[in-house]
């Protein structure tokens, strides 16, 4: 039983890694080729959950003879801009959609590899978590 138990506990932990690993590639891509831009406030949005940065609507402009901006939403946490108030945001010049505000970038990150360092962690937890369930289930 704990051997299926086991099983289960690091698919687990892999599974939770590929949803994970997507979000922190992305991060790392901005920090390295992101290209700032001015953003401009057009309106906020709930953070997805408790303790979560704020999520704020803004238009940018990618060149400065562009025409019409580009709305992305980014989030933030050390100051939520108000509406129509300009502030700095970092997005990916092979996807200009994809955006995040300066001091999300900014944040401190584990080398900026957060999400290697995290697999250990996850996957131990889930094999603590199984055997527990094994022994309760035992």
């Amino acid at each position: 039983m704990l051997r299926y138990w086991a099983l289960f506990c690091a698919a687990g932990a892999v599974i939770s890694m590929l949803v994970a690993f997507p979000k922190a590639q992305r991060e790392r891509r901005l920090r390295k080729h992101g290209r700032t831009a001015t953003g401009i406030c057009r309106g906020h949005l709930n953070p997805k959950a408790e303790g979560e940065p704020m999520r704020v609507r803004c238009g940018i402009r990618t060149h400065p003879e562009q025409k019409g901006e580009i709305w992305v939403v980014v989030r933030t946490h050390d100051r939520i801009p108000q509406v129509g108030e300009q502030f700095t945001v970092v997005y990916d010049p092979e996807d200009p959609l994809h955006a995040e505000s300066l001091d999300v970038i900014r944040e401190s990150r584990v080398w900026g590899h957060g999400d290697i360092v995290w697999l250990p962690i996850w996957a131990s937890f889930f094999l603590l978590y199984g055997g527990c369930m094994a022994v309760a289930s035992g």
